[in-house]
């Protein structure tokens, strides 16, 4: 089991850049930081893998953002900070050839839906949530 903790500054150099394993935008150290220091935003990190989620209130649902690697850890870091947060599900949106996949699928998320074009011309994701 790998220890999951909210990221410090320290943490954010080794993941400016990343690739988003999730098919979106990768984030650079000062946006990292922002999410950091918003009330309604989680950076996790979980030995060499991290993920951003944003989360809508109590009783809204949360939303990923960025995984760079992926983790069963992590995904059960970022259910516990939405919970703690008061939301009731988490979504998020994939690549059909995301990584990802897998884990995501194994942990409970199961696909939603489609979008055409998220993450650019001919670059479809498929939408993913799980009840809390």
């Amino acid at each position: 089991m790998v220890k999951i903790k909210v990221a410090k500054k320290a943490d954010l150099a080794a993941l400016d850049g990343k690739p988003n394993v999730l098919g979106g935008p990768s984030f650079s150290y000062s946006a990292l930081e922002m999410f950091m220091m918003a009330p309604d935003f989680a950076v996790l990190v979980a030995g060499s893998s991290a993920l951003v989620i944003y989360h809508e209130g109590k009783g809204g649902k949360s939303r990923v953002l960025l995984m760079v690697g992926s983790s069963p850890d992590l995904l059960k870091g970022a259910e516990d900070s939405s919970r703690r947060a008061g939301t009731v599900k988490i979504t998020l949106e994939a690549a059909p050839d995301s990584l990802a996949l897998p884990d995501l699928e194994a942990a409970g998320y199961r696909k939603a839906g489609n979008v055409a074009n998220y993450f650019g011309k001919d670059r479809p994701a498929l939408f993913l949530e799980k009840n809390l």
